[in-house]
């Protein structure tokens, strides 16, 4: 279970690429194409495998001006979607 201490990272399986603002994410394991949102694609770019949840809930705080209270359960929510689907793994508690 993912919680603001989690750390997460891209799945190694995971191709993506950044079009026009938006990460482009291929599943070669499902043969599956996802499309991140503005918001979504900054959570991507932030998953490096060394900051916490937490950190990236602060992060998007402060560049889109929302309460941290709302941000945390989203991105918990969001990056509980991509574990299951294997798109990201999870490094570190």
């Amino acid at each position: 279970m993912l919680t603001l201490d989690t750390v997460c990272r891209p799945h190694p399986g995971v191709i993506y690429q950044i079009v026009d603002g938006e990460a482009v994410l291929v599943l070669p394991q499902a043969g599956q194409i996802k499309v991140l949102n503005e918001v979504g694609t900054r959570i991507w770019s932030l998953l490096n495998g060394t900051l916490t949840v937490s950190e990236i809930a602060d992060r998007i705080c402060l560049e889109y001006y929302v309460e941290l209270a709302q941000v945390e359960v989203d991105i918990l929510e969001f990056l509980a979607d991509l574990e299951k689907k294997e798109i990201i793994q999870v490094t570190g508690l």
